[in-house]
């Protein structure tokens, strides 16, 4: 039992003096993550292509059911005039059927047919006259049969034509529900190709630099680039002033107006601190982006190591960028200046703010920023001001 508890002591001994790391990583790892990077690139690009596979069909039954849409509206158009003609036609049956009974009732009534049966001549004659009568009685009442029959008719085109109507407006409901389902697939589709695209090119960005750090394949990076990363012992705000437009997590996309994860922490109110965006704290800068292209347009990504533990933050829509990939910065260096390059309704800062050394866009490692820096409340409908760097807020 002693000698378990000495073992147990031991142990316990030698996690004091030499913690893990929750987010210790070998260059090796890194690479094996780019590899797996890649590999969800080429298979996400297979997933485009079947996408728009599925676009082009999609595209095509609208273009059909654009063409059903155009025919019926010639069948309506049809069946209108149709039921005009046979209006007419009705109003004509009406009239004669009113001449032949004017014809029967030109006199006294009935009378008037006994009197003109009777007064035949021959037997032959009176069977004549018998049956002219039942001749003309029988093709007014074919008349009034036709009359009916073509009401009937009447009636049952226009029962076709609302049901025309309705599968009309099932066709365009539809059609534009196909259209909005289509604009959001291509959107995203988009956005995480592009997210994809960017994320390997700063994990390449990031391998090389640690690399030329002198890390060896399965040495920790936060051990072989602990002399590159100056130590820092806080966070702050990346402004000395400006307003919060915008948290981290679910809120509504303003470009496409549904619920999605936002990635980090917008900052704007550019005048309240002149543009200037300043490091979060002490660190080397390990990726530059001065193209305007992508969500994040221009951007710097940083890479801190603060109270012995290893961070990541991402400077996103910047207008301008004043440091280059290499140099060491600290809570006083301006990095940029406030932009709306890339994705972006207007001029602000978007941070990201990672555990660990990354590239701090992957969705596994992003994290709130208000887990590390301080910012005023924000209920997500009034903006919420800061004029400072420094001060608290509960």
């Amino acid at each position: 039992m002693i000698r378990y508890l000495r073992l147990l002591f031991i142990v316990m001994f030698i996690f004091v003096l030499f913690p893990i790391s929750a987010n210790a990583k070998t260059l090796g790892q890194l690479k094996q993550e780019y590899d797996a990077l890649e590999k969800k690139y080429s298979s996400t690009g297979s997933s485009i292509k079947a996408t728009e596979s599925e676009i082009a069909s999609a595209k095509a039954r609208i273009e059909s059911i654009y063409t059903e849409l155009d025919q019926a509206q010639k069948e309506i158009q049809s069946i209108t005039n149709e039921i005009s003609k046979l209006n007419e036609s009705i109003f004509e049956k009406d009239k004669q059927t009113k001449e032949l009974m004017k014809f029967f009732q030109v006199s006294q009534g009935e009378s008037t047919y006994l009197e003109y049966i009777f007064s035949a001549d021959s037997i032959t004659d009176f069977i004549y006259r018998i049956t002219i009568t039942e001749q003309l009685s029988k093709y007014n009442d074919k008349l009034i049969d036709e009359m009916n029959s073509m009401i009937e008719k009447n009636n049952k085109n226009i029962e076709n034509l609302h049901v025309k109507e309705e599968s009309l407006k099932k066709l365009q409901e539809e059609l534009g529900n196909k259209l909005v389902v289509l604009s959001s697939e291509r959107e995203s589709l988009y956005d995480e190709y592009s997210s994809l695209e960017e994320d390997i090119k700063n994990s390449k960005t990031i391998i090389d630099y640690y690399i030329k750090a002198g890390c060896t394949e399965n040495q920790d990076i936060s051990s072989c680039a602990k002399e590159q990363l100056p130590p820092g012992t806080k966070f702050w705000r990346p402004v000395t002033a400006g307003c919060i437009t915008s948290n981290f997590g679910l809120r509504v996309d303003p470009f496409q107006g549904v619920y999605r994860t936002h990635s980090g922490m917008d900052i704007a109110c550019r005048s309240l601190s002149g543009g200037k965006i300043y490091s979060i704290s002490d660190g080397q800068v390990v990726t530059i982006n001065n193209v305007d292209r992508g969500g994040y347009g221009k951007y710097i990504i940083i890479h801190h190591r603060v109270n012995g533990q290893n961070y990541s933050s991402l400077y996103g829509h910047l207008e301008a960028i004043y440091v280059s990939k290499g140099d060491i910065v600290n809570k006083d260096t301006v990095i940029g200046y406030m932009g709306s390059t890339g994705r972006s309704t207007g001029p602000h800062l978007h941070l990201n703010v990672c555990h660990g050394l990354n590239s701090c866009m992957s969705t596994s490692v992003l994290t709130n920023p208000r887990n590390y820096i301080n910012f005023p409340f924000y209920d997500g409908i009034h903006y919420s001001y800061f004029y400072d760097r420094t001060s608290y807020y509960k």
